[in-house]
């Protein structure tokens, strides 16, 4: 059979006591089992070192800046050479082709008819109604 403990039965003292002057000498002990402190001897940087991290930041913006003029040499000549070819098939163009990405001339008014035809066809108008009222509904 299990005996109950209550509370009120346990003793109020506590079981853990500090030795004597333990806390005095703590800090002695402790300082005693630790080896003992070496200062490091200053040992001057050489410049090479101080100059490394600048040296290579320099490189990588030389880098760059030869990589982004390749690729605009790249990309200037290519688009020379199409609008060459676009040109000479065109008779009369009024636009020049290194300013725009078409030579197509369409109104305005033209323009949206197509993005409205667009929306039309594909049914986009039933989707953004159907989006917006089913939203407000709830």
């Amino acid at each position: 059979m299990k005996t109950k403990i209550r509370l009120e039965d346990i003793n109020k003292t506590d079981p853990f006591k500090v030795p004597d002057h333990y806390f005095e000498q703590f800090n002695k002990e402790i300082m005693k089992r630790l080896p003992p402190i070496k200062t490091p001897e200053f040992q001057p940087v050489p410049l090479r070192e101080k100059v490394r991290p600048w040296i290579y930041m320099a490189a990588m913006f030389v880098g760059l800046f030869i990589i982004i003029q390749f690729l605009t040499k790249n990309a200037g000549n290519q688009s020379t050479r199409s609008s060459a070819t676009y040109d000479s098939g065109m008779q009369s163009a009024t636009i020049p082709s290194d300013k725009y990405w078409s030579t197509v001339e369409i109104s305005e008014e033209e323009f949206y008819q197509y993005l409205e035809d667009q929306l039309s066809e594909d049914e986009y108008y039933d989707y953004i109604y159907n989006e917006f009222y089913a939203t407000q509904d709830m």
